[in-house]
């Protein structure tokens, strides 16, 4: 005797409702694209700083000769395609600043934290979905602070990898003013960023962990990332 199989209904009144382009991939709570966009913003950091690594060794390379491609540069950043030393120091110093802090960070920490912790303990999603979208914006501002700090008058930080005082406090020694604290600025904000990817982090491992998911069963990529946060 067969029997009549009726479908689930859904309940009455529930609507589904597409989301859109904006909400999915640009102001995504999902932390799987939020893990993308930071390996975005992380190729883009790491780009720009490859860019100005080529440009520092082309001057170690060939002293006062001028860049090929780059005669349109206007002065006094170049002049005529050629790298003052001026201009030198702030190619030297970006480098170390976005290759660390845009380039490293966000994809080391940023995408991969984001994308491989929920996952590695069983957890649907972040802890705090709203913060970690928040935490990806507002690295993005600091990131365009810190790229805006090229068209500023003085031009960008040039105080060296570290950014040691006096060569970043005293104007005189570089002839950057705004560029510097712009640089300061920039990160400052950014620290602000991983202050809210750290809480996110720690609270995600510590109260979201499958059942059966110990400490000693911890991955030891959570575990770094967690000691890290």
């Amino acid at each position: 005797m067969s029997e009549a199989v009726i479908p689930h209904a859904e309940p009455r009144g529930a609507v589904h409702h597409e989301v859109g382009f904006i909400r999915q991939y640009i102001f995504s709570t999902d932390h799987k694209m939020i893990g993308k966009q930071f390996l975005t913003l992380g190729l883009f950091g790491l780009l720009m700083g490859g860019v100005l690594a080529m440009l520092v060794r082309w001057e170690l390379a060939f002293p006062e000769t001028p860049v090929p491609g780059l005669g349109w540069v206007p002065e006094p950043t170049m002049f005529g395609g050629v790298i003052p030393p001026d201009t030198y120091n702030a190619f030297f110093t970006m480098h170390a600043t976005i290759m660390i802090f845009f380039a490293v960070m966000p994809i080391m920490v940023g995408c991969f934290g984001n994308f491989l912790i929920p996952l590695m303990i069983g957890a649907r999603d972040m802890a705090f979905p709203l913060l970690n979208m928040l935490s990806f914006w507002v690295g993005a501002c600091s990131a365009v602070i810190m790229f805006a700090s090229f068209f500023v008058p003085g031009g960008a930080a040039a105080g060296g990898w570290t950014s040691y005082a006096p060569l970043s406090a005293v104007p005189s020694y570089t002839g950057v003013i705004w560029g510097q604290h712009l640089w300061c600025i920039s990160l400052i904000i950014l620290g602000i960023s991983s202050l809210m990817g750290s809480i996110n982090y720690i609270t995600t491992i510590i109260n979201m962990r499958a059942p059966g998911m110990t400490w000693f069963r911890l991955p030891l990529v959570i575990w770094s990332l967690f000691i890290t946060a």
